[in-house]
This record gives structure tokens, C-alpha cells and sequence, in this order.
């Protein structure tokens, strides 16, 4: 009886496995399509998702394919093949020599190097730190030669592996410079400036850096969802078949049973999906509090810096005032007899106060000004693209039903109206 259910063990403990990947393909997948693309200058702290070209100071030169780029990977693998002699032994006990040809390819030598680089879009950069992240480039080199070529030993290794064949594939990806890129990853605090930076992070569930397209990414984790959902549906009857026709032939009342086999399979599949859907409206419902709570904290911002920022410049302003009035009362004063004496008193004020230039502190304010609107527009920008993707989840149907039991509702969206209600007003004096 153990081995009748032999195969059916198998087939289920394989489709547990696929059901993992399923789950995990779909987790992925819901973020994607969960995250609205922010832009560099809209990046608070939190997870974000960016789309940009990739930018560098001093750029790297790939070690094959010789490419500008800000990362590279390359790998050298070498064929074998080997005959190998083995022996079966039939039911009768008899014993027969028989021989088979075995190849493959194994790696041989590998390297590569990336860099600190910048993600660029319309509104500014951002920097990037590559380490630890899956990192997906653009095949920028592939190519598979013998001994007889230069590319064998002069970028391979010296030696050979045992049942070497003498032929060598080489294959390179980069990213190159100034190459559309797309990001998913945890924005951090820069230690260096006040800026945000995006860098490996434990608890972030994903950092994605690749050359492909939102689209395409998205794609790949759908053609996994599918097929592994094929597995998990097809392994446990399929095994339970296979123990069937090791007893003898499988008659037509044994179809039930693996229909109930491929149920039971369907009702896995059911529940990950309950699981995983509640799951990712709870965390959509989050995303949408922290994107609404980073309006009031730019809101915050602009109430308590600008008023600050105008009381430093009125008082720069009239600092610079009552200098020009003791400059030009000095000028008035002057005559022939005084004309030394007062030149080194202008002399001494220019040496003090050798900036007074008001200004470029108002062109500093108007920029902090245009900076902080700025903020405020990315913010609402992603609270509303948070919010639309949520109300329309709420929407659809059956996920509307597990919307209402994770507590996700519907939001109206921030108007320009509702942003301006708390503009401050800047009236420098005359």
C-alpha cells in the first residue's frame, strides 16, 4: 500500500512548493501593480517605485562588451561531455553493461563591479546604492567560441576543466549609461546631505533594479503565477494517477478521485488567493494613511519654514539698508580734509560685510518657495495615485468584498482648492 501512494506524495509535496512561488509570484505582482510611480523629487522615506535613466559621475567599462554602463556582471562557462558506463539489471535478475554520453557547461570564471549611481527623470536625481539589490541588466554581450580564439584565453582562464570540449560561452549584462531603468526600493535618509537615497533595507519586500519595464516585469511575474497555478492544480492527481497504473490498469471509476485530487488543489489555490488579496488591501489601505500623512507633513513644512525664512530675509534686507545709510552718510560727509579717514572707514564696512547682495537671498526665498510648492504637488500627486488605485480596488469585484473586511474605503481625492486653503502668504515690506 506505500507505494500506491508513492507518486501521490510526491505530486502534492511539489505542488505545496509551487504553491509557495504562486503565492510569492502574485505578492509581487499585486505591488507592482499596488505602487504609484513617484518622481525623484516627490521620494519620501518608505517604499517607492521610480522610473528614470541611469546617471553617473565616473562611469564603469564593462570587462567583455567594453560598455559604458554603472554596473556589469560577466560570467565565462566551458562545456564538457563524458561517456559514462553503467549497468541494469531486469526482473529476472539478469545484468546488462550499457554506456551513455553526458554534457553540460560550468562556469569557470565570473566578476563584475557596480557603482553608486543616480536615477534622473524630469524633475531631478536621486541616488542609488546598488548593493544588495537583484539587479537585472541588458545582455550586452554573448558569444561562444573555441580554442582557436583570441576571446578563449585572453579574457577566460588559463586552464581547462576535466572533459573539456574547447569551447567557451561568454556573456556579459550591464546597465548602461543613460539607460532606462526601473527601481522598486526602500528611500532612506542620506547621511551626508538632507536627501533621500534608495538602498537595501531588511524589511523592504523587494529592491528591484532592472533595464526592463514596469510592464514586462509585471509579465514575468504573470507567466509565473500561471504556470506554477498549472502545477499546483495538475501534480496531486497526476501522481495518485501514476500509483493507479503501477497496480494495473486505471479504470474509469478511478477518474473521481483525481478530480477530487484536483479540487482540493483548486480550494489551495482559493484560499492563497483570500490570503494574499487581504493581505494586500491591508497594506494598500496603510499606503494610502502614510501617502495622506506626508501631505500634512509638507503642509507642516511650508506653515512653520516660510514665515521663518521671510523674517531672515526682511531682516537681511534691512540690515543692508542701514548699511547703505551709514555708506551714503560717510559719501556726505566727505571733503578734502576727511577724504582718507572716511575711505577707510567704507573700506572697513565693505571688509565686514563684503555680500550685500539682498538679492540673492530673495532669489533664494523664491526657490525655496517654488521647492516647497513642489513638495506639496509630488505629495498630492502620490496620495492621489494611492487613492485612485485604491478606490478602484474597492470597486472590482469579488476583491471589493475583501476591501470592506480590511477596512478599506473610499477617499476623495485632494483638489487644488484644498491645498491652497493654508498658503501662506509672503508680503516682504518696502
Amino acid at each position: 500500500m506505500a507505494i500506491t501512494w508513492l507518486y501521490s506524495g510526491l505530486g502534492t509535496a511539489f505542488a505545496l512548493v509551487a504553491l509557495y512561488f504562486w503565492v510569492r509570484a502574485l505578492r509581487l505582482r499585486r505591488l507592482l501593480q499596488d505602487l504609484p510611480t513617484s518622481k525623484t523629487r516627490g521620494v519620501f522615506i518608505g517604499l517607492v517605485e521610480l522610473k528614470g535613466t541611469a546617471e553617473i559621475e565616473a562611469p564603469l567599462t564593462s570587462y567583455l562588451a567594453e560598455t559604458v554602463c554603472v554596473q556589469y556582471s560577466w560570467n565565462v562557462s566551458e562545456h564538457w561531455q563524458r561517456i559514462v558506463t553503467y549497468t541494469e539489471t531486469d526482473k529476472d535478475g539478469n545484468t546488462t553493461t550499457k554506456t551513455r554520453i553526458e554534457s553540460g557547461w560550468i562556469s569557470v570564471a565570473s566578476g563584475g563591479d557596480a557603482s553608486l549611481f543616480y536615477l534622473q527623470d524630469d524633475t531631478g536625481t536621486i541616488l542609488i546604492r546598488p548593493n544588495g539589490a537583484n539587479i537585472e541588466g541588458a545582455s550586452v554581450f554573448s558569444q561562444n567560441v573555441t580554442m582557436l580564439s583570441p576571446l578563449y584565453y585572453g579574457k577566460g582562464p588559463g586552464g581547462s576543466i576535466p572533459d573539456s570540449t574547447g569551447q567557451r560561452m561568454f556573456t556579459e549584462t550591464a546597465i548602461p549609461l543613460h539607460a532606462p531603468i526601473f527601481i522598486i526600493g526602500r528611500a532612506r535618509q542620506r547621511e551626508d546631505i538632507v536627501a533621500p537615497e534608495i538602498a537595501a533595507s531588511p524589511d523592504a519586500p523587494l529592491y528591484l533594479i532592472s533595464t526592463r519595464t514596469e510592464e514586462q516585469v509585471a509579465n514575468g511575474h504573470g507567466w509565473i503565477i500561471w504556470l506554477t497555478g498549472f502545477l499546483i492544480l495538475s501534480l496531486p492527481g497526476g501522481g495518485w494517477a501514476i500509483d493507479r497504473n503501477q497496480q494495473g490498469t486505471m479504470l474509469p471509476a478511478d477518474y473521481l478521485p483525481a478530480g477530487w485530487f484536483m479540487l482540493g488543489s483548486l480550494d489551495m489555490i482559493l484560499l492563497a488567493w483570500l490570503y494574499q488579496v487581504f493581505n494586500s488591501m491591508t497594506e494598500l489601505r496603510n499606503r494610502v494613511r502614510q501617502a495622506e500623512s506626508l501631505v500634512d507633513i509638507e503642509l507642516k513644512r511650508r506653515n512653520d519654514l516660510i514665515p521663518e525664512l521671510v523674517r531672515v530675509v526682511e531682516a537681511a534686507r534691512a540690515h543692508e539698508a542701514d548699511v547703505n545709510l551709514e555708506l551714503a552718510h560717510l559719501r556726505a560727509e566727505a571733503s578734502a580734509e576727511q577724504l582718507s579717514g572716511i575711505t577707510g572707514d567704507v573700506r572697513a564696512i565693505a571688509e565686514a560685510y563684503p555680500n550685500l547682495k539682498a538679492n540673492e537671498i530673495f532669489l533664494k526665498l523664491q526657490q525655496e518657495l517654488a521647492d516647497t510648492e513642489q513638495r506639496i504637488a509630488m505629495a498630492r500627486d502620490y496620495r492621489n495615485d494611492t487613492v485612485t488605485y485604491a478606490n478602484t480596488r474597492t470597486e472590482r469585484f469579488p476583491e471589493g468584498l475583501i476591501a470592506w473586511l480590511a477596512g478599506l474605503k473610499q477617499k476623495s481625492l485632494l483638489v487644488t482648492d484644498g491645498i491652497e486653503r493654508a498658503a501662506v502668504k509672503v508680503n516682504l515690506a518696502d
